[in-house]
Parts: C-alpha cells; structure tokens; sequence
C-alpha cells in the first residue's frame, strides 16, 4: 500500500506540475498572478492528505479491530496497568505513517524549492495542518475500530466516515444557508485556514482536543471490551 500511494503521489505530482507550467503564459499576464506555493503546492498538498486519508483509514481500522477478530485483544490488555495506554501505543504506531507521508511532502517541497519561490511560512503552517488533521483522523479512526469486530468493517466503516467528513468542508456546502455550522465541524474547512497561513486557536484546539477527547472514548471502550473478555 505505501509502495501504491508513492506512485499515486508522484504520478498525481507531476501531472499537476505539468499542468501548472502550461499555464505560465497566461499567469504571468495577470496583474497579481498567484505565487507557486498558493497555485501549485497548496493544491499538491490537499491531494497528499485526500490519498493519506485512504492509507489512514486502513491502518487505523485494523488497530483494535483485527485484534478482537483474531481474539488477541486480551494478550495486549494483560500487562497493561492502562487500557488508555493500549490506544496509546496504537497511536504512536500509527506515526510510521505521518512520516512517510511527511517524507514525500518534504521532496515535494524541495522540488518546487528548485523551480521558484517557495513561500517557506505557508510551507510551515500547511505542514502542521497537515500532521494534525491526520492525527486527528488517526484517532477518530482508533475510536470506530474499537466498536467493530471484524477488520473488514472498521477499514469500510472508517473509509466512509472519512470521506463525509471530508466533503463536509468541501466549496458550496450550506450556501443556501449561509454559514453552515456543519462546515465548521468539518477538518477540511479547519485544514484549508492552515493552507492559507491563517492559524487560528480554534482551528489548533479543534484538531488537538478532538484527538485527546477520540483516544479518551477509544480507551473507555477498550475499557468495556476488557470487561466482556
């Protein structure tokens, strides 16, 4: 999987870099032309989370739940003097793939770094947008795999979930009604402020305490699966 999400990210990359370099002409023909971060990588960067989101909700969904399929859970419980350690570990585990996303982000960036100017701030705020809303959903997805008890389920159950939760945020949702409060619920809506370098406290503790409130539910149903074992 992570070898088929290097090719998607790569294949993906280069056709949008492609695309961006056919409409040179005419962006510098523009009184204020968009600059390479705000044309090129901020939309780069959304397509790496969209296809992180994929490899997120996979791994995630067979933390817990392959475990009580597999009838494992009660090894990994007998030592703990925690069941919120259990889900914690599962969660640092969970940062093998932040790295590899944020390794692919980091050669994606130094390659653009080499055709133009890359605005290193927006860079910055995009990146920690990034790593916490993919820390967030790891640990949404932590939370339905531990109400599932087959893999298969929570991988399915985590990939719709997600994708909700993505289009929540997406252009033109509750335009009839002005601003939707359903938008805001949305960690799409919260990532595209961090794209534009706009880091606000309510974006920082929407994605931060969400995570902290998820893995507190996920270890409190961990809690209740210990008790039925």
């Amino acid at each position: 999987m992570l070898a088929v999400l290097s090719f998607l990210m790569a294949w993906m990359g280069w056709q949008m870099i492609d695309r961006y370099n056919s409409l040179q002409s005419a962006l510098v023909q523009l009184p204020n032309p968009p600059t390479i971060t705000q044309n090129l990588w901020v939309p780069m960067m959304l397509m790496v989370v969209k296809l992180s989101l994929l490899l997120v909700a996979y791994t995630s969904g067979l933390a817990i739940a392959k475990e009580r399929s597999q009838q494992t859970l009660w090894y990994l419980l007998i030592n703990r003097s925690s069941d919120h350690a259990l889900i914690w570990n599962k969660f640092k585990a969970q940062s093998g793939v932040l790295a590899f996303v944020l390794l692919h982000v980091l050669v994606m960036t130094a390659l653009l770094q080499v055709g133009g100017a890359v605005d290193w701030l927006q860079v910055a705020c995009g990146v920690l947008g990034m790593v916490l809303l993919l820390c967030w959903f790891t640990a949404l997805g932590l939370l339905l795999s531990s109400h599932c008890q087959q893999a298969g389920t929570a991988v399915l159950l985590n990939a719709v979930v997600f994708v909700m939760l993505w289009i929540l945020g997406g252009p033109g949702v509750g335009d009839e009604y002005g601003i939707n409060w359903l938008v805001l619920m949305s960690p799409a809506h919260h990532l595209q402020w961090f794209m534009a370098a706009e880091v606000g406290l309510s974006s920082v503790l929407y994605f931060g305490l969400g995570s902290w409130v998820l893995l507190w539910l996920a270890g409190h149903q961990v809690t209740r699966l210990r008790r039925q074992l």
